[in-house]
């Protein structure tokens, strides 16, 4: 089995995230930068990033986004119990706007999380949808559609903790 877990996947272009700084890997986490570029889609590129990864859980993450201790054991356990499953983060308390409720709201209705929240899936399941599918501009749109098509999600899991406020890809 192999000592990573989970493997974190931050999304976004290269000049975006030329200046993150990632948390410390463990054996228990592996953190990969997408660095989209624009001269390869972006659904090859997660493709060829969830095949190398080497987590069992994989999560999408937004550019400086990150998610709490709990969560973070939350995800080992769905790790470790080694079932498919998927799911996404809550929205912070703690950044609290009209944009923001207006989204918590659609992802309730739609049951589609938003960017700034994050997605996380067995990396099983990825595969056995046929990979991330087209990417829109409703960045976890398709994905989740072909996930729900195998499996209802998890309870979302605690809210990220978000460093910047800009979520943009580019």
């Amino acid at each position: 089995m192999n000592q990573e877990l989970v493997t974190y996947i931050v999304l976004g272009s290269e000049s975006r995230l030329k200046n993150i700084k990632l948390p410390s890997a463990n054996k228990y986490e592996e953190y990969l930068l997408a660095n989209f570029s624009s001269n390869a889609s972006y659904q090859n590129q997660l493709d060829d990033l969830v095949t190398r990864s080497k987590g069992e859980v994989v999560v999408f993450l937004p550019p400086s986004s990150f998610p709490n201790i709990e969560a973070k054991e939350a995800l080992k356990k769905i790790a470790l119990i080694g079932l498919s499953s998927w799911g996404w983060f809550e929205y912070s308390l703690k950044r609290k706007n009209i944009l923001q409720n207006i989204k918590k709201i659609t992802t309730l209705v739609r049951s589609i999380p938003d960017i700034e929240q994050g997605i996380f899936f067995t990396k099983r399941l990825y595969f056995s949808i046929g990979g991330s599918g087209s990417f829109s501009s409703e960045t976890f749109s398709e994905i989740s559609k072909r996930l729900y098509s195998r499996i209802d999600p998890q309870k979302p899991l605690p809210a990220l903790i978000i460093r910047t406020k800009n979520l943009k890809l580019n």
